[in-house]
């Protein structure tokens, strides 16, 4: 499991929390309720090739696709009841052959935008995928806190 992940999930949580101002961050024995998320599985493959040297037969990876899935748990501490559960998965895609995410030429999110056009497109490849994963699914998971009111 790839513990980066994990710090991300809950840097996006913590900041989107704040940022919506859906939920005050408190601590556990003063909430109301309780998230929980659990990274479920982490994969980094590649997701596009083509042949580099047609001589040796050899495949170059053109871009690889980090993905997370996480289950979350929403849970009433007052009222001692489940609010939601869910599993969510997300990628975020990266050139391995590239120094910075922001002149790959990929769209990394599936947002339609591409590098200096995208403003989460930045930094190093595979570590800013990762970021990209966490944030969908930090997302999703305040979607649902938000659709369960």
């Amino acid at each position: 499991m790839e513990s980066s992940a994990s710090n991300s999930i809950k840097i996006q949580l913590d900041q989107l929390f704040i940022q919506e101002n859906i939920l005050k961050l408190l601590p556990l024995k003063s909430s109301n309720s309780q998230l929980d998320v659990t990274i479920l599985a982490f994969s980094d493959k590649p997701y596009s090739y083509d042949l580099s040297e047609v001589e040796s037969g050899y495949e170059k990876v053109n871009e690889y696709r980090i993905t997370i899935k996480v289950k979350a748990t929403w849970f009433d501490l007052v009222n001692n009841e489940l609010l939601f559960e869910s599993e969510l998965t997300a990628w975020g895609a990266y050139d391995p052959n590239n120094q910075d995410i922001g002149q790959d030429g990929i769209d990394n999110d599936d947002d339609n935008y591409i590098d200096e056009k995208d403003d989460d497109e930045y930094g190093p490849p595979r570590e800013s995928a990762i970021k990209i994963a966490s944030k969908k699914i930090s997302e999703s998971i305040i979607n649902n806190i938000v659709s369960t009111w």
